[in-house]
C-alpha cells in the first residue's frame, strides 16, 4: 500500500559489563562521575535581581513568613545561595520578620475574629512559623480570657442571626463557636450567658 514501507531492523552490538567496577575503564568512570556531579547555579546579578523581583511580587500582596517566602524563591528554581542571601536582605531590611508576623497574626485572629487560642495555633502554623516564635506569640494570650472570649464571639453572632427559636440558636450557636477552636466547657458556658 502506498506510504507503508518494511520496518529495517539495523543489529546493535551488546557489550555486557560485569558487576566487578575493576573491568570498567577509568575514563569511563571519571565521565561518570563528572556527570553526576551536579554543577552548582551561577549566581549572576540577573538570578538576584530575579529573586528580588520575585520576593517583592509576593510581598505586594501580603506579608510572608521566612518559610512561605523560601518555598516561593525554591519554586521558581533559583540557586539556593542567591535565596539565602535575598532572605538575608529581606530580614535585615525588616521585610520580613516571624516574630512581627506572629505578633499581628495573633492580634487579627484573637482580637478581631475572635477565635480561641487552639484555632490561632493552627492558624499560624499554616504560616509555616517556626515552633518557638509560635509559642512566643501566644504567650500574649491571657488563657483565663477565652472564656469572655467565647461569650464576646456569641453575643456577636446572636446578633447577626435575629429571630429563631431558643434550641436553634442554640444548636447553631454551639456550632459557630465550635468552628472558631472554643472548648464545649466555653461553649457551653458562653452560650449559658447569652442566652440566659
Amino acid at each position: 500500500m502506498d506510504g507503508e514501507r518494511d520496518a529495517v531492523i539495523i543489529p546493535f552490538p551488546l557489550h555486557r559489563l560485569s558487576d566487578s567496577s575493576d573491568d570498567i575503564p577509568q575514563e569511563t568512570e571519571a565521565i561518570v562521575h563528572e556527570l553526576e556531579r551536579e554543577e552548582p547555579a551561577e549566581v549572576t546579578p540577573k538570578v538576584t535581581k530575579r529573586a528580588h523581583n520575585v520576593s517583592l511580587h509576593a510581598l505586594s500582596g501580603k506579608s510572608h513568613s521566612v518559610a512561605e517566602m523560601r518555598e516561593k524563591l525554591q519554586a521558581r528554581e533559583l540557586p539556593e545561595e542567591t535565596i539565602e542571601s535575598e532572605l538575608e536582605e529581606l530580614s535585615r531590611v525588616g521585610l520580613l520578620d516571624d516574630d512581627a508576623l506572629a505578633s499581628d497574626l495573633v492580634e487579627r485572629y484573637a482580637t478581631r475574629d475572635r477565635l480561641a487560642r487552639r484555632a490561632v495555633e493552627q492558624k499560624l502554623r499554616a504560616r509555616k512559623l517556626p515552633p518557638g516564635v509560635i509559642e512566643h506569640a501566644l504567650a500574649e494570650l491571657e488563657s483565663d480570657a477565652e472564656g469572655g472570649l467565647a461569650e464576646e464571639a456569641a453575643r456577636e453572632r446572636l446578633r447577626k442571626m435575629g429571630s429563631l427559636a431558643p434550641a436553634v440558636a442554640k444548636r447553631r450557636l454551639y456550632s459557630y463557636l465550635q468552628r472558631k477552636g472554643f472548648s464545649s466547657g466555653d461553649i457551653s458556658e458562653a452560650i449559658a450567658q447569652v442566652l440566659g
